[in-house]
């Protein structure tokens, strides 16, 4: 499957702190993520990385679609680790349409006309760990939503569950899955499309804060 052909140059910390940042070996440097954004951040977060920030604004209204799928991607693999993300996002007008994301760090910025600023003090209020994440288990995924305040559980059960959702990790053109996948897919949420590519929304939670049998 085809993923999306874009960079996404991150510039790296290993604190948070607008103070702690300027100490010396704090900064931890300069890396492009392209091709598999799992593998690169997860060795991002090996190193100790702390706060990310992307160099480019993500644009949902880029009728392509292929960056803005890379970066969102790679905010979601940094959302995933713990790992503080300094970005900003351009959507269309109005308030609709955030929720779906919200699961992802909070942006600096929102670019959505009059309501930006009301969607990003939101997103950031209501923002916590494991929002909207999947773990592995045996021959299924489980999947935990709470981006719209209540509390939704889907449970997918594949005997091949890693290698079925491996190319939507990275993101992949359209064209690629069939359209009933498509559109079950995104009917359930589970994808999120701009442009001419889709990519795979929650993130894997890789501490699970409270046991399996509690919502």
């Amino acid at each position: 499957m085809s993923a999306p052909p874009a960079c996404v140059p991150l510039t790296l910390w290993k604190d948070r702190d607008p103070a702690a940042m300027r100490v010396p070996g704090m900064y931890a440097g300069r890396v492009d993520v392209t091709g598999d954004p799992v593998a690169t951040v997860s060795r991002v977060a090996e190193d100790g990385v702390q706060l990310a920030r992307l160099d480019d604004t993500v644009d949902l209204d880029d009728a392509d679609g292929a960056a803005a799928v890379a970066a969102l991607t790679v905010i979601r693999e940094l959302t995933s680790h713990g790992i503080a993300v300094d970005w900003t996002i351009r959507m269309p007008d109005g308030p609709a349409g955030w929720r779906a994301l919200s699961h992802l760090h909070p942006p600096a910025a929102v670019y959505a006309g009059a309501a930006g600023d009301g969607i990003a003090a939101e997103w950031r209020a209501t923002f916590h760990i494991a929002k909207y994440g999947y773990r592995l288990g045996p021959g299924f995924i489980e999947i935990r939503d709470r981006r719209t305040g209540s509390f939704r559980r889907l449970v997918i059960r594949h005997p091949h569950r890693e290698e079925a959702i491996a190319p939507l990790l990275r993101g992949v053109r359209v064209t690629t899955l069939s359209p009933a996948v498509t559109e079950r897919y995104l009917r359930a949420e589970l994808l999120h499309q701009v442009g001419g590519f889709v990519w795979w929304t929650p993130y894997r939670i890789r501490r699970w804060p409270l046991s399996s049998t509690i919502p």
